[in-house]
């Protein structure tokens, strides 16, 4: 048996960073469904959460995504027209590799910057540039292995935003929210393996369901939930939602033959899906997700209602997963988000940057402490890695807080 020389061996634990268990390294978490297993505090102390260091990452709302020690995300510095990669060190904060590229900052609406989270998938990380440029690049070196323009590739109705959704690995595949109904690159070379047409991109990231034993990607696209089949691509079912307004930016969420669909605009609506045309168990207007994707815990959602209201008026609420009954609601969050960790803890950051912890039933929202952890306009949500909790605002202060529970005695 041949033996590796020492620089050889070395150099594969640089590739390859190690994934720890409590790791975050894609957008919504390990599981891609906002929940973390970690254990939380059983309260925020009054004073906040330790703060253990803080950075400048650019305009931007990307989240960020946690694996090997190392943190990855990405701003526009100084409102430049350039958009950088960071990676840092999770612990620190401090720098160890920068990439940039050109991108336009497109400051409409909003303060501009990339949205796209980078994502983390055996030892690279996938980026998206502004308007619609997909690389895969080194984790440990961000040495660039494929870089593809899909615009020169396949021309589409791209809105001025661009690709806003982070790219979503599965298996060998990068599933991207690009064209009529989803673009999947081989995730090896950045080839294209499929995609479905021109006609305008959303702005989620697709859920993966099965149906018909197959695996199928659900695509809330500009007009329609639209359930395509992983291996070709190929339409398997098409059911119309949102016609005339096409800012749906929160997720589809998949349960076995179901899935959750919402936007601010029409509410929300559970369609299962199966055999023949989807049927709609049930709608509402009291409960429409702007750009936070809700939590499912058990047979309850739990996220942010913004739909028909202005930010004061938005309200967090616990839905019924089979009915669409409002449980309870509890407003003071604006055009917050959340995410979940173990024991029904709930983690909801403010639109201006208040950071709450709850635990949560359907009985009801108990507050276990808020503090002001940030500044600004704060539309990301949390990430929670590692004990430790990551929060950025749109100017691109990234802030991380110590969240470990106290050892047992």
């Amino acid at each position: 048996m041949k033996t590796l020389p020492l620089l050889a061996l070395a150099s594969l634990f640089v590739s390859f960073p190690v994934v720890n268990a409590g790791d975050w390294p894609s957008w919504r978490g390990p599981r891609e469904d906002g929940v973390s297993s970690e254990r939380l505090p059983d309260q925020l102390p009054a004073e906040g959460l330790k703060q253990a260091w803080k950075a400048k990452v650019g305009i931007g709302f990307t989240a960020v995504s946690v694996a090997g020690g190392r943190l990855y995300t990405m701003g526009n510095r100084d409102k430049s027209d350039t958009a950088t990669l960071f990676c840092l060190d999770a612990a620190t904060g401090k720098e160890i590799w920068t990439k940039e590229w050109p991108s336009p900052l497109v400051p409409t609406m909003y303060e501009g910057g990339p949205n796209a989270t980078p994502v983390v998938d055996g030892g690279a990380v996938y980026a998206v540039v502004k308007p619609a440029r997909v690389l895969r690049l080194k984790a440990a070196t961000g040495e660039v292995e494929w870089d593809v323009q899909l615009p020169e590739t396949l021309k589409t109705d791209l809105s001025p935003w661009g690709i806003t959704a982070a790219p979503r690995i599965a298996g060998e595949d990068v599933i991207l929210n690009y064209g009529s109904n989803g673009t999947v690159l081989d995730k090896r070379t950045g080839k294209m393996r499929w995609s479905t047409g021109t006609k305008g991109s959303s702005f989620n990231v697709p859920a993966l369901g099965r149906l018909g034993g197959e695996p199928t990607l659900m695509v809330l696209a500009t007009n329609a939930l639209v359930g395509v089949r992983m291996k070709d691509g190929a339409e398997q079912f098409r059911h119309p939602f949102g016609e005339g307004y096409f800012c749906h930016a929160s997720d589809p969420i998949v349960r076995g033959d179901e899935v959750f669909i919402s936007s601010s605009d029409h509410g929300g609506q559970l369609v299962k899906f199966g055999a023949g045309q989807p049927e709609v168990r049930w709608k509402s207007r009291e409960f429409g997700n702007f750009m936070s994707t809700p939590v499912l815990l058990g047979e309850h959602l739990y996220g942010i209602n913004t739909c028909g209201v202005k930010a004061p008026e938005a309200a967090l609420r616990c839905v019924e997963w089979s009915t669409g009954k409002v449980l309870w609601s509890e407003k003071g969050f604006g055009w917050g988000s959340v995410v979940a960790a173990e024991g029904n803890r709930l983690l909801v950051l403010s639109d201006k940057g208040e950071l709450s912890l709850g635990k949560v039933s359907p009985a009801g929202f108990e507050n276990l402490g808020r503090f002001q952890a940030l500044g600004g306009r704060c539309w990301t949500p949390p990430v929670l890695a590692n004990g430790r909790v990551y929060l950025r605002n749109a100017a691109g202060d990234l802030v991380c807080y110590e969240a470990r529970p106290p050892a047992a005695s």
